[in-house]
């Protein structure tokens, strides 16, 4: 059906059952996603990140400060956050699997083919998913500027590349240089005209904004870079893999692809360096702190504030040499744990320590928007939290992550712990346990010894085994049942231009 028809057909078919504003208005969408993203962000209580607008949207909206992804690297998060669903199911690692784009999707839409369907004016710009469009009223936005470097030399090296970047190229830079000279900030322009075009709309929209920064390489308007001349940003204050964890726990070496100092091995940095990367992230993370506070100004100024919900989220969070890892793909804390924040009209600021999970995110703005939350979704719609931030939740939050194909460790968060169990796997198939990790939050915080192997800790292990293999939904909150019925994926199968370098990083990655 042509997308205009459709759009104009389903226009005529919003349900009586959505959620109005106080004027009397169905409730816009502002879905503000960003990659690699910790929450090292001043409402989550850091002292170094300079976050002002993330930190306003925080004291109008209800933090969760334990959100976990599914699967911590961009594609497969991605996968389950639009969809709903958890990685068993989509069938995605990275990137996005044959079976995924070919079958998965036929029957399941996206959260923003939801919304169109609906009758929504429907667009996303930047970095939404990984690789390829919605149907959605017009086109998903890509900003045309494919080398990320503005100094020449840089630009020639990273043109090496078809991916932007060679063991030549460095892995920051700040241009003295308006913000439209970079992706995120044509972004940001796109969507700001586009929400004033929607607003023109007999209809409510969804804007779903995707930034790229603080992705690597690290580059921002140089402002951003001297935000931070006199701040101490610190190092890692655990900056080797934990006591005791095996070593394939942590196989994503993010800085072996740019020039200087690299992470390969692991291998731990000088804390110059560090110091200086962990600058160059935090300039990034202020400077789409500063996209952010444009959006949420134009809202303001078409005066949408009181009829539009916005979600701030991260498709994972990031390790700054924690562990001795700079990268993510990993089931650690400062890996699968990600910022949310999510805003409603006329809310004040609310915190919740409620563990909650990324696939709750397609079902709660379902929820909120008045409509059924359809039967695929594996996630649990969070309205009740929005009512009572400290009821109780999930008794944990699951994710795991694949090594070399054959390999793959499935974790659990609980409100005390983390658990890791690593299975040997002949294609979807578990066929021996290989290890297991276990870190307690109330003696070691900052998971520097698996203790998981100590006799103290058998009936803990033992306990927290069985919940891992009982599986997400007895996890659910009490009164609360999921009754979706997904086929479990096949092995994945590399879908789209990344398969190569995919099947590359597969065959050495875990060695």
């Amino acid at each position: 059906m042509n997308l205009l028809i459709k759009y104009l057909f389903s226009s005529l078919l919003l349900l009586s059952a959505t959620a109005y504003s106080e004027s009397g208005k169905p409730l816009n969408i502002l879905f503000i996603g960003v990659d690699d993203l910790r929450v090292e962000l001043g409402c989550y209580g850091d002292a170094i990140a300079k976050t002002p607008n993330i930190d306003k949207l925080a004291k109008d909206g209800l933090l969760f400060e334990r959100a976990y992804v599914q699967q911590a690297v961009c594609a497969a998060s991605r996968a389950s956050i639009l969809t709903g669903c958890r990685p068993d199911s989509t069938g995605v690692d990275y990137p996005y699997s044959e079976y995924f784009m070919h079958e998965f999707r036929k029957t399941r839409p996206s959260i923003a083919e939801f919304f169109f369907d609906k009758g929504y004016f429907a667009r996303t710009f930047g970095k939404i998913h990984h690789g390829f469009e919605d149907h959605m009223t017009e086109r998903h936005y890509l900003p045309t500027w494919n080398v990320h470097y503005l100094d020449p030399h840089n630009v020639a090296l990273g043109k090496k590349h078809k991916h932007g970047r060679t063991k030549e190229t460095p892995a920051f830079e700040f241009a003295d240089a308006p913000e439209l000279a970079y992706k995120d900030g044509m972004s940001t322009a796109e969507a700001i005209d586009t929400m004033r075009r929607a607003q023109q709309e007999d209809a409510p929209f969804f804007l779903g904004v995707g930034y790229f920064k603080p992705h690597l390489p690290w580059v921002a308007p140089k402002k951003y870079w001297d935000l931070y001349e006199d701040v101490d940003v610190g190092i890692s204050p655990v900056p080797s893999l934990p006591d005791g964890a095996p070593d394939y726990a942590t196989a994503h070496y993010s800085l072996s692809n740019y020039s200087g100092e690299n992470d390969y091995g692991p291998r731990r940095l000088s804390d110059d360096r560090a110091r200086v990367l962990r600058r160059a992230y935090f300039a990034c993370v202020s400077f789409i702190d500063a996209q952010v506070g444009y959006l949420m100004d134009e809202l303001d100024r078409l005066d949408l504030r009181d009829n539009t919900i916005v979600v701030f989220w991260s498709d994972h969070g990031w390790h700054l040499g924690d562990q001795g890892a700079w990268g993510k793909t990993t089931n650690y804390e400062w890996s699968t744990r990600a910022p949310l924040i999510v805003s409603l009209p006329g809310s004040t600021g609310a915190r919740t320590s409620a563990l909650v999970e990324y696939v709750d995110l397609y079902p709660t703005l379902v929820d909120l928007a008045g409509f059924e939350v359809p039967d695929f979704i594996e996630g649990t719609s969070l309205r009740p939290l929005f009512d009572s931030p400290d009821r109780e939740w999930k008794t944990a939050a699951f994710s795991q992550y694949p090594r070399s194909g054959d390999l793959e460790g499935y974790a659990i968060r609980t409100d005390r712990y983390r658990y890791v169990e690593w299975w040997e796997k002949e294609g979807i198939e578990k066929t021996s346990l290989l290890s297991r990790e276990l870190y307690d939050y109330e003696s070691d915080p900052l998971e520097t010894v698996n203790i998981a192997e100590t006799a103290a800790h058998s009936e803990t292990v033992e306990m927290l085994s069985k919940q891992l293999v009982a599986g997400w939904r007895s996890a659910l909150p009490d009164g609360i049942s999921n009754e979706s019925s997904n086929p479990f994926a096949p092995h994945p199968v590399a879908y789209g231009p990344e398969k190569n370098s995919a099947s590359t990083r597969q065959a050495t990655k875990g060695k």
